[in-house]
């Protein structure tokens, strides 16, 4: 080597270049992922503000909402939250939502089994009701399919498992004090 120094120097640059390309591809490749349902583009997700920021949109106004539209083929509402799942003797808390009838057949996600919570389970007084995401299933129930439509603990409460949903859908659920739909993660 008649130039020990500029070697040293090339080898360095390429290396932080392609280091730098790395890093900003996967930013990129992160930013624009395809979202995991099958029509991304017609979904829309809407919020009140007051002095600027976002808010909440109050029950009522979903509900006034849902009665008046006529812009969407579906309005669904979610809150996030956590849940026990399981005995008093073997609690798993999971991140999970509540959810409206009909929010993943709107989202368009086919369930691996079972179905999406029915409209009738969204009225007040109704028995809870469930659909568990296919990492928790797996987990916390062995992949057990016969827990579809069997009675289960969540937050120490009976509730009725609906549905277990595909792989990789990540998003957690619970509908109407009752309708649940719980993720795979842990808090």
């Amino acid at each position: 080597m008649k130039n020990p120094g500029f070697t040293v120097t090339a080898v360095l640059t390429i290396a932080l270049g392609i280091g730098a390309t790395t890093a900003i591809f996967s930013v990129v490749y992160a930013v624009f992922e395809p979202m995991p349902y099958p029509k991304p583009d017609q979904l829309v997700m809407v919020w009140t503000t007051a002095s600027g920021n976002r808010n909440s949109v109050l029950a009522g106004d979903y509900l006034d909402w849902k009665q008046r539209s006529s812009s969407f083929q579906g309005i669904g509402a979610w809150s996030g939250g956590s849940f026990n799942v399981g005995s008093s003797d073997r609690p798993e808390q999971v991140a999970g939502s509540l959810r409206t009838p009909g929010f993943f057949t709107m989202e368009g996600l086919p369930m691996m089994w079972g179905r999406d919570f029915l409209p009738e389970e969204g009225q007040p007084g109704r028995d809870h009701v469930v659909i568990l995401s296919h990492r928790l299933w797996s987990r916390h129930f062995a992949e057990d399919r016969t827990i579809l439509g069997r009675e289960i603990r969540m937050n120490g409460e009976p509730t009725q498992s609906s549905a277990f949903c595909r792989p990789g859908y990540t998003i957690a659920s619970i509908l109407n004090c009752g309708y649940r739909w719980c993720s795979n993660q842990n808090r």
